[in-house]
């Protein structure tokens, strides 16, 4: 059975729009004038508000890198993270081998000490 080409190049289109990945918004920027570096992340990694964070990656359960622009030094920062609304607990490290160099390791876990996905904000003082 032949079927007219605009038939097949549209069904080939529709298969390749649902098959690719929506492209994620750009984040929304944190205006705060107080910090280098800032970033909202959901529990699955997606980056939702951000200032001067290049991307965030969602590496295992409750383990993210969140990579901070060149102009931010880690080595003379501190860096802060929080759990909004949350009974659950959180380490940073930044930088190391799990992230590469300019990136926070964020780990989130529960009161038993088990990784868990969690919301979380990062600010770099």
């Amino acid at each position: 059975m032949r079927r007219p080409v605009p038939v097949v190049l549209a069904a080939a289109a529709l298969t390749g729009a649902l098959a690719a990945p929506a492209a994620a918004a750009d984040p929304a920027p944190i205006t705060s004038p107080y910090v280098q570096a800032a970033a909202d992340v959901s529990p699955s990694g997606v980056l939702r508000r951000a200032k001067n964070i290049d991307w965030v990656r969602h590496i295992d359960r409750g383990r993210y890198c969140v990579n901070v622009g060149d102009q931010v030094n880690l080595a003379f920062s501190i860096v802060q993270v929080e759990l909004p609304n949350s009974n659950r607990r959180s380490f940073s490290t930044a930088p190391n081998a799990v992230c590469g160099n300019n990136s926070v390791t964020v780990y989130t876990y529960d009161l038993n000490g088990s990784y868990v996905d969690n919301a979380f904000t990062v600010a770099v003082l």
